[in-house]
């Protein structure tokens, strides 16, 4: 996977006014984008409730566009699930960036028996029932909860960065995020130049960025790919 060139040196100004026009510009109705609220709804997830996957998550990926299925919530809650994701949760850190990680760090967490790649599995299925939890869907609760670790995966992202599925993604991310060529710093500037004040992380400006830029091209035809 390579680096989209909005995310490169000579686009630091294009992609801030990206991030700005997420999370500043109104629409006709004079409301800003439902996404916007996404990262500090009722908290932010990764805060207080950092080890549980609440009502409150559900409804802040529902401003993703997306929705957590009503047999997921009812099955994510039944105790010995919930056990399992709180046991889990607690083994990936809140506040670690994925580009502080060395490459060994970052695959003992991400792949493999690694608990995010567990949690993945977790959330995408039981032992033989499928809950309806897709990858976009996991991606955005599994971003809520942990988001400087976790990027969201959906049509539009994969479009731009021109992969099929979600396969590999995050260790992708993680080289390109470590290989030298300041990408960190790059996202830095872009927040700092988009006059957005929120503290978001690393990988959702990288998300927000990637979106914005994807759905201008007229990229995502799905239903519902066009909105958040």
């Amino acid at each position: 996977m390579d680096l989209p060139d909005i995310l490169s040196d000579q686009n630091v100004k294009a992609a801030a006014k990206l991030l700005h026009r997420y999370y500043r510009e109104h629409d006709k109705k004079g409301l800003l984008s439902t996404g916007s609220y996404f990262d500090e709804w009722a908290g932010r997830g990764d805060t207080a409730s950092r080890d549980v996957i609440t009502d409150s998550d559900a409804v802040a990926v529902s401003m993703l566009s997306v929705t957590v299925p009503a047999k997921a919530m009812v099955g994510l809650a039944e105790p010995e699930t919930a056990a399992r994701i709180t046991k889990l949760l607690k083994q990936i850190p809140t506040n670690v960036p994925l580009s502080s990680l060395s490459s060994e760090k970052a695959a003992a967490l991400l792949t493999g028996q690694g608990p995010a790649a567990l949690l993945w599995k977790e959330l995408r299925s039981t032992k033989s029932n499928r809950w309806g939890i897709g990858a976009t869907t996991a991606s955005k609760i599994m971003a809520r909860k942990r988001p400087h670790l976790i990027p969201i995966w959906d049509e539009v992202i994969g479009q731009v960065i021109g992969k099929r599925s979600s396969n590999g993604q995050w260790m992708n991310w993680h080289r390109l995020l470590t290989d030298g060529t300041g990408l960190p710093e790059r996202l830095a500037e872009i927040h700092r130049l988009s006059e957005v004040e929120l503290p978001l992380s690393e990988l959702r400006i990288m998300d927000v960025v990637l979106w914005r830029y994807g759905k201008d091209q007229g990229l995502g035809v799905r239903r519902g790919a066009g909105r958040r």
